[in-house]
């Protein structure tokens, strides 16, 4: 069975702070989450972090077969290539996570609706209110 990573960029603004949630699941236990703040950026870059390090955390974990879930239909459809990535400041944020995605035997990516990525979502919202209580 393969391992599954839910993953979510949100910022404040945009741009604005930032901050990412990821969950990584396998055989329908959680194998690890994070919730992370960002520095200052927009929302696009946020969605990239939080696949990156959903990424990383997957090969920690030793997952070889990965199903990736999105509920941003742009970066789900750059990563497949079904988009082009043009903007300057995403460019090495693409190329980063394609290399991660090198590490894996098989990948795949899935756009999902934000319902069904509701947990993701709260871990990057509460990583945002931190950064509004300090």
């Amino acid at each position: 069975m393969s391992c599954i990573l839910f993953f979510d960029g949100a910022c404040r603004g945009n741009p604005g702070p930032m901050a990412i949630g990821v969950v990584l699941m396998k055989n329908g236990k959680k194998l690890g989450e994070l919730s992370k703040r960002l520095g200052i950026g927009t929302n696009n870059i946020a969605e990239w972090n939080a696949l990156i390090e959903g990424l990383k955390l997957a090969i920690a974990h030793g997952c070889k077969e990965l199903e990736v879930r999105g509920d941003s239909q742009l970066v789900i459809r750059q990563i497949k290539g079904q988009y082009k990535v043009k903007s300057d400041n995403l460019i090495p944020l693409f190329n980063e996570a394609k290399k991660l995605c090198g590490s894996f035997e098989k990948i795949d990516f899935k756009w999902i609706n934000r319902e069904e990525n509701a947990r993701t979502d709260t871990l990057s919202n509460n990583a945002l209110l931190k950064i509004r209580e300090k």
